[in-house]
């Protein structure tokens, strides 16, 4: 049964959404250079997952984590249904260095953590759907190979990459980055960057913050790191400059059932549709 608790969350994620997507609007009066950070940011909803399973009632502190597995399924398939298309940060940042426009209904889903249970999942939910999925990994956690940590492997990440899917930086131990001191948050930001880049051969250009947590000087590092796009754990409504490096997401939960995910969706494609130049 759905608690008074449960259900005042779920009213909530949909009126902190609506207001988001609101103030995204206001930020084009701002008139931004057009840029794939903007697009992002505009016109793309950013999905973040953790878990998916059916424990997070048995593990309250987890609940806001974990998406019930039929739940993942069922949202996935609206996505399909309603013809989304999944992207990554590195084609969207390829686009800007082309000038081609974000293709319309586009999303990115992401995972957080570099949980190993989130490859078979990718397998087994998003590949036959001919979808693809953005892992934010932090490289303390990641082994050469398959184990029984619990995280994943470089292993494991090279062959998803190989399968459309993209690795991009969860810093290093996953630490809360504003009680850092300057020199040890340098390397959290730069050294997962450098052991990514070592690992999957490419650029990287994306952080996701730990716990969602950042301030100014968290951010400044993140440019100084050479990222282009820092990730928030939400879609509240303090955005600020620069927006790249506070770009929200749209966290999915354990109470987050179909409808609310297909309102936030509608609502987010009804945002984006305004923002269209009439014809």
């Amino acid at each position: 049964m759905q608690t008074l608790f449960g259900m005042s969350e779920r009213i909530n994620r949909i009126l902190a959404f609506a207001l988001f997507a609101s103030t995204i609007l206001s930020l084009l009066s701002l008139r931004e250079q057009a840029s794939c950070t903007s697009a992002l940011s505009l016109s793309i909803p950013i999905l973040m997952y953790h878990h998916v399973g059916d424990w997070g009632e048995s593990r309250a502190e987890w609940a806001q984590w974990v998406v019930r597995s039929k739940e993942f399924r069922a949202q996935m398939d609206w996505l399909v249904a309603n013809g989304f298309h999944t992207t990554t940060f590195r084609e969207c940042l390829q686009g800007e260095a082309t000038a081609e426009s974000v293709p319309a209904k586009s999303v990115i889903i992401s995972f957080d953590d570099g949980w190993s249970a989130q490859e078979g999942l990718v397998r087994a939910e998003l590949e036959p759907r001919g979808m693809h999925a953005v892992f934010f990994v932090y490289t303390a956690a990641v082994g050469a190979t398959p184990n029984n940590s619990g995280y994943i492997s470089w292993q494991q990440l090279r062959i998803l990459e190989s399968a459309g899917h993209e690795v991009q930086s969860h810093t290093v131990s996953h630490g809360r980055l504003t009680d850092m001191p300057p020199s040890q948050l340098d390397r959290e930001m730069r050294e997962s960057r450098a052991t990514i880049e070592r690992e999957m051969h490419h650029s990287v250009e994306v952080v996701a913050y730990p716990f969602g947590i950042y301030d100014e000087r968290v951010m400044r590092a993140a440019s100084a790191a050479g990222y282009l796009i820092g990730l928030r754990a939400d879609a509240d409504l303090v955005v600020g400059k620069p927006l790249q490096y506070r770009m929200p997401r749209i966290r999915v939960g354990y109470d987050d059932g179909i409808e609310v995910f297909a309102e936030a969706m509608m609502l987010s494609q009804s945002q984006i549709n305004a923002q269209k130049p009439k014809q």
